[in-house]
């Protein structure tokens, strides 16, 4: 009797302490530095004449929530084989910068951001040109331009944006306008195409990346980045919760605006 009493009792116990409210999983942000490679570069190969190969990495830092510094790096390789000359291209170049972003994180759990930003870019390369045929009165003549190491300066404005697919994984897409500033001067021949710059035809090369992203969550939060102010003053009293005007009743102008924004 006694055993069936205590085994009644030892159940009781337990059931008694699985019915307490379990404490909720805390909601963290984290964040952290971004490395990812721009899968672009693998697709150039076959949307130009020429052979050009090359690899890009990108990374930033989250600074203060909306504020991202950068810094990218790249090779590429460029061969153009053509019936009266063979050019080759080939070096590296490395960009740093800022970008910012523009748009509201609703939660603790959104990473998603539309950016604007600014670059400086340096490369490093040499070009050379061989088998170049000339005919004239005489008969044809094939020359050679040597190879020369060179370089380029240039800044770019960039727009683009970058979402989470997956827990800490991002895929993202920017348009650049590059506009050089100083590239060496060589009196043979114009450099065709520069390492982190493009093609030198056009006055102001355009670029289009997608990349991949891995976040390494280093750091966690409690609070959501506040959206940046792009300027402008607020109404004495605006942020006064006891404004009428801010409350939900009556009042029109920045209460109405809110009460939009909050979904009522």
């Amino acid at each position: 009797m006694t055993k069936i009493l205590v085994s009644t009792l030892i159940l009781l116990l337990i059931s008694s302490f699985s019915a307490l409210p379990q404490g909720k999983t805390p909601v963290w942000r984290y964040e952290g530095p971004r490395v990812g490679l721009d899968m672009s570069r693998f697709l150039v190969p076959y949307l130009q004449k020429g052979k050009r190969n090359g690899w890009e990495v990108q990374a930033d830092v989250p600074y203060k929530g909306n504020w991202f510094p950068t810094l990218e790096l790249g090779m590429q390789w460029f061969d153009d084989q053509r019936d009266r000359f063979h050019y080759k291209n080939n070096g590296t170049y490395a960009r740093i910068g800022l970008d910012m972003n523009i748009v509201k994180f609703e939660s603790l759990k959104d990473h998603d951001f539309v950016f604007v930003g600014m670059r400086y870019g340096y490369s490093l390369f040499n070009q050379e040109t061989t088998e170049i045929s000339n005919s004239n009165y005489w008969g044809s003549i094939t020359s050679t331009v040597p190879r020369r190491t060179m370089n380029a300066h240039w800044t770019e404005l960039v727009f683009g944006m970058k979402g989470e697919l997956f827990t800490n994984f991002f895929l993202g897409w920017s348009l650049r306008a590059k506009f050089p500033l100083l590239i060496t001067n060589d009196p043979n021949i114009k450099p065709y195409i520069i390492p982190g710059i493009g093609k030198t035809s056009a006055g102001t090369p355009f670029d289009f990346s997608i990349g991949i992203y891995y976040r390494f969550p280093i750091f966690k939060t409690k609070t959501i980045p506040k959206p940046i102010k792009m300027g402008g003053t607020t109404h004495p009293g605006e942020d006064d919760p006891n404004n009428q005007y801010n409350q939900g009743g009556s009042g029109s102008g920045t209460g109405v605006l809110r009460n939009l924004k909050g979904g009522g």
